[in-house]
């Protein structure tokens, strides 16, 4: 086999594509993912945070 006919060979192989299809594929899933989890993250501490102040302010009026 010559050196010609070889990278010819290489270059005419599609199995990495699939390799990088999957790549892309799982990139674009973490990237939703870490999207999803900022908002949800925010959203959830917005509701601890307001769910301590109200119990403090509990706290406040039983003399506690």
């Amino acid at each position: 086999m010559t050196m010609t006919s070889s990278l010819h060979s290489f270059l005419a192989s599609e199995d990495g594509a699939e390799l990088a299809e999957y790549a892309v594929g799982v990139a674009l899933l973490v990237a939703i993912a870490l999207v999803v989890l900022k908002v949800l993250g925010n959203a959830i501490n917005d509701e601890n945070e307001g769910t301590a102040a109200k119990v403090l302010d509990a706290s406040a009026d039983t003399g506690f």
